[in-house]
């Protein structure tokens, strides 16, 4: 039978995955998808839980998020699924219908390349938090209500009852009411068309050990002056990647980009780490600005253009 979609799952600890993958099998047609593991830990899952919940299990040695991510995805465009999900292990899904209504907000506007679901616990950037603060719509449960997610859709927020739940003070930026969809995602749960890696192209390897890939990304979507390069903003070649409100599914946070401190320092000796964007996006072919998720940079007159990126995306053979 033919899939819907792919979740390619990229590793570098086995403590979350598990817990994911399962949530995933109970808050999801089975029949609608696919697994792929690309496990880069140390010691590896066991074969019993792979035999049982994963279609294709790759095993390697760490070379980053990016490489790991682009080793999934090659194939799921073989197996010509329309949908390809890049998962990060700390995700927990949270109620039935979930995928379903992630996959709504494709219909509403035609140059949506990538849509990421929302999380109750809010991330901390953006908002005026310092390092680790995070604030939960809803604190995290083992399972859900209708009422929960019905809470969570509506987007207003029970502000006296959030900050109750915290010693720090939320900033007044924090979006106690929130609507609709956000441009520029946090990648922590992207579902791409298939066509998103074939008009925009792969994740770029040269990002190591995380962190980067994903501004990347954005920034070659929402540029108007990739993959072909032009001088000035046309907005016939805008693409948007998005977070939505349709959809909502439980993300820790940061548990392996942010913690390396935790793990085995083994796992970060194969290459040095990398996260340049202007090499990439060189400010002396923009205007002197650095790039940004949106792609796009204004003169002194105010004028926009997009941002030009050099042609090449790095993809090694294993």
């Amino acid at each position: 039978m033919q899939r819907l979609i792919t979740f390619v799952y990229p590793i570098i600890r086995t403590d979350y995955i598990k817990k994911s993958v399962e949530s995933l099998y109970k808050y999801t047609d089975n029949s609608k998808f696919n697994v792929i593991v690309v496990d880069q830990s140390i010691n590896g899952l066991d074969k019993e839980w792979t035999d049982k919940y994963v279609h294709l299990y790759i095993r390697m040695k760490n070379q980053g998020f990016s490489k790991a991510a682009n080793e999934g995805v090659v194939h799921a465009l073989r197996w010509q699924v329309p949908y390809i999900c890049v998962a990060n292990c700390d995700t927990e899904f949270i109620y039935q219908g979930w995928l379903e209504d992630a996959l709504e907000e494709f219909k509403t506007d035609e140059k949506i390349l990538a849509v990421c679901p929302e999380s109750p616990r809010v991330p901390m950037w953006g908002y005026g938090l310092t390092e680790g603060e995070q604030v939960d719509i809803l604190p995290y449960k083992e399972e859900y209500t209708k009422e929960d997610i019905e809470y969570l859709k509506k987007g207003d927020y029970n502000k006296d009852e959030i900050q109750g739940r915290y010693t720090f003070k939320i900033p007044e930026s924090f979006p106690f009411t929130k609507r609709g969809v956000i441009d520029g995602i946090a990648m922590w749960l992207p579902i791409f068309k298939r066509e998103s890696f074939i008009e925009v192209g792969m994740f770029d390897e040269r990002f190591v050990w995380g962190g980067g890939e994903d501004y990347d990304m954005l920034a070659r979507a929402y540029s108007c002056a990739w993959p072909i390069e032009r001088d000035t903003c046309d907005e016939r070649y805008h693409k948007r990647m998005v977070s939505t409100m349709r959809s909502w599914v439980w993300h820790w946070w940061g548990q392996s980009k942010d913690s390396k401190g935790e793990l085995d320092p083994a796992l970060f000796e194969s290459k040095e780490p990398w996260n340049n964007l202007g090499d990439l996006y060189p400010p002396v072919l923009n205007g002197g600005f650095n790039v940004d998720p949106w792609g796009h940079w204004k003169d002194e007159s105010g004028i926009r253009h997009p941002f030009k990126r050099i042609p090449s995306i790095k993809c090694d053979p294993l």
